[in-house]
């Protein structure tokens, strides 16, 4: 997806979904949408929601999951919508 297109899709997203609006307020960036688990068609190797959600939390983001929609807007109920955030970094303490 062109960062136009991105963009375009984000701001389409948070225009209808409070949530994802609050995200992007809070400062939380799109990743992508991912199939729940359970939920790829037949056949199809994917990496669900659940996978996204670990391997980003091992990278030390904040995550949070919501509703997906399609380009137009409509919701997909098989997908979640994966966002992160970087956490503030904390001083550590010299002791």
């Amino acid at each position: 997806m062109a960062e136009n297109e991105k963009e375009a899709y984000l701001a389409l997203l948070a225009a209808q979904d409070p949530e994802i609006r609050a995200l992007l307020d809070r400062g939380f960036a799109f990743v992508t949408n991912a199939f729940k688990a359970g939920a790829a068609p037949s056949g199809m190797k994917a990496r669900t929601d659940q996978a996204h959600v670990r391997r980003l939390q091992q990278e030390g983001y904040q995550v949070e999951v919501t509703a997906a929609y399609d380009e137009q807007g409509h919701p997909r109920p098989s997908l979640s919508a994966i966002w992160r955030k970087k956490p503030p970094e904390t001083p550590g303490r010299k002791g």
